[in-house]
């Protein structure tokens, strides 16, 4: 049988030597029970609790084509620590008739009582988890209790590590117990400087334009920008909102929590009591009167703004970028970055908005107003006109027809495959009447019926013919025309919607600067998306013999539509003047 091994370690405390003791245990099982080792996966410095693991991913994709019968582990938590993932794995396991096995916790999927043991490892591993979390946390509050670093960098300062000469670590140094910071005088005075030039009547943007223009590196070695600068004044964050630059450290004022449905995480603010507050008089590098100078200024400027603010707070108000017909969908031509509404009427690009001219040239910036009735007349009248969709159906049809003709499926593969299904399911209810009854039994049931089902399935599914693929395109292409017409209408009743379907037939627009002084508009249309909004979801391909794919019309053929389709009249990029 063949064997993959898949390693995990989860912190970069951790050496490669983990990973290598875990395949070790994994090859002398291996060699034990005369199974061949196919293929290797790992992921190193990666916590077990998240899914998005590049080897992880690539064994799943590997099981998928059935690239190995066996997966060793070195034990149930290299897997994952999260217990609803490892339950989803091992059904995808079982259900692809292959195996998994813990060589040195001994779980393995196709014995008697597997659930049970998965259950509780998977319990188990959680509760290490939670564990960890509390202790790791609780390790934090005594190094923040103490005025050492609790994590993160703050521009200003430079970390000194606090060395135990009594206890070494693994390489034989000095054992790092905390991290003290201390200022950094190179940086300190552009934090010094940042303060005085808002403390002075200067914007965030023209502050973080101007350090970009100066070449002075950012905290993170980028460019700055202009929210980085200004922050939140609620969550204590941002240069200007900082007050460890006074000399008063403030931790655990938040916590991060992932979302159980999305699996991001999500920060939230603790409340005011289990906050951590030390002064620090010798980490102070604004003067106080130039804090008090700068928080004044923001208080004011809250004020002014408040009604403002109120007006972008409102679900009802139109201020809302969601609420805006094209956003999401624009581009800056110069440097990739979004165009967003960088005042109440018109659009900008983001990264010349928030970081200035250093870091994106493209400070053009053109009226709402004419950027939807401009780029709707263009996608109407001239990108998708009468010609260019009757060489998009011309040109659909003749592929279909084509890719029909080479994916007519083997029916008599699939006979056979389900007769011999067929023969597997009587010949285990044969055995279960006749009192022969292994742990393995349900499984090898389950998955001959879940194989008979699938043939079944095939046969019985009519797949479409190229008569009937080259007759539903003109009428989709009426469907096509009609929603055109109705666009004006969905904007006015659900923009939502309306920016749905642009995004879907365009993609995205690129907002190029011309050397005129003006921004044109590139429009592509999407082959996979014009494909979607003609097909919708009732036109499926089936394909080869043996096997069934319900992918969608337009994922198919997107690609090949896009190589013949692109060099013909009316589907090139078209640009309007803006």
């Amino acid at each position: 049988m063949r064997a993959a091994i898949y390693g995990r370690f989860s912190t970069d405390k951790q050496s490669d030597s983990s990973i290598e003791d875990q395949a070790r245990n994994c090859v002398r099982y291996a060699e034990r029970f005369q199974l061949e080792i196919v293929s290797r996966f790992e992921d190193k410095a990666i916590s077990g609790a998240s899914k998005a693991r590049p080897g992880y991913q690539e064994m799943l994709a590997a099981a998928e084509r059935r690239e190995f019968d066996v997966l060793l582990v070195d034990d149930l938590s290299r897997l994952s620590r999260d217990e609803i993932e490892v339950k989803q794995t091992i059904r995808r396991f079982i259900f692809r008739r292959l195996r998994i096995v813990g060589v040195s916790d001994g779980y393995d999927s196709s014995i008697k009582g597997e659930k049970i043991q998965s259950t509780m490892r998977g319990l188990m591993n959680e509760l290490y988890l939670d564990d960890l979390r509390e202790k790791t946390h609780r390790g934090l509050t005594g190094k923040a209790l103490n005025g050492y670093s609790a994590g993160g960098r703050t521009y200003g300062y430079k970390r000194r590590p606090i060395e135990n000469l009594t206890r070494l670590d693994v390489e034989g140094r000095p054992l790092v117990e905390a991290v003290a910071r201390a200022i950094n005088e190179d940086e300190a005075r552009w934090v010094r400087q940042i303060f005085e030039w808002f403390a002075g009547g200067h914007s965030p943007r023209w502050i973080a334009n101007e350090l970009n223009r100066m070449g002075v590196p950012s905290a993170r070695g980028s460019t700055w920008a202009a929210n980085a600068v200004y922050g939140d004044v609620t969550q204590g964050n941002g240069f200007l909102n900082n007050q460890l630059y006074i000399g008063r450290y403030i931790w655990n004022r938040s916590m991060w929590t992932k979302d159980p449905d999305t699996g991001k995480r999500r920060r939230s603010d603790r409340p005011e009591s289990e906050w951590i507050i030390k002064d620090m008089p010798d980490l102070r590098i604004v003067p106080q009167e130039l804090w008090d100078a700068v928080q004044a200024r923001q208080a004011e400027i809250r004020k002014k703004s408040g009604a403002l603010r109120e007006a972008l707070n409102n679900p009802n108000s139109r201020s809302h970028s969601g609420k805006y017909l094209f956003s999401g969908l624009l581009k800056c031509g110069g440097c990739g970055a979004n165009f967003t509404m960088c005042s109440t009427h018109s659009y900008g690009c983001a990264t010349n908005l928030n970081r200035g001219e250093s870091a994106c040239a493209n400070g053009l910036r053109v009226p709402r107003r004419v950027v939807e009735e401009r780029l709707l007349e263009a996608i109407k009248g001239e990108l998708f006109s009468e010609e260019a969709v009757d060489l998009f159906v011309k040109e659909t049809t003749a592929l279909l027809k084509q890719r029909q003709a080479d994916n007519v499926p083997d029916t008599e593969a699939a006979r056979r495959g389900l007769n011999q299904a067929e023969r597997e399911v009587a010949n285990i209810m044969a055995a279960i009447k006749a009192g022969i009854i292994t742990p393995s039994t349900k499984v090898e049931l389950e998955r001959a019926e879940a194989d008979r089902r699938r043939f079944e399935e095939l046969l019985t599914t009519e797949a479409p013919t190229p008569e009937k693929l080259a007759n539903y395109l003109p009428k989709a292409k009426v469907r096509y025309r009609s929603l055109l017409d109705s666009l004006r209408e969905t904007l006015s009743r659900d923009i939502a919607e309306a920016r749905e379907c642009l995004k879907t037939l365009l993609g995205v627009i690129r907002m190029i600067p011309q050397p005129e002084g003006y921004l044109a508009a590139e429009l592509q249309q999407s082959f996979e998306g014009m494909l979607k909004v003609l097909g919708g979801e009732g036109l499926k391909v089936r394909m080869v013999a043996g096997t069934r794919s319900d992918s969608n019309l337009f994922d198919l053929n997107g690609q090949v539509l896009k190589a013949r389709m692109v060099a013909g009249a009316g589907f090139e990029p078209t640009t309007f003047r803006l």
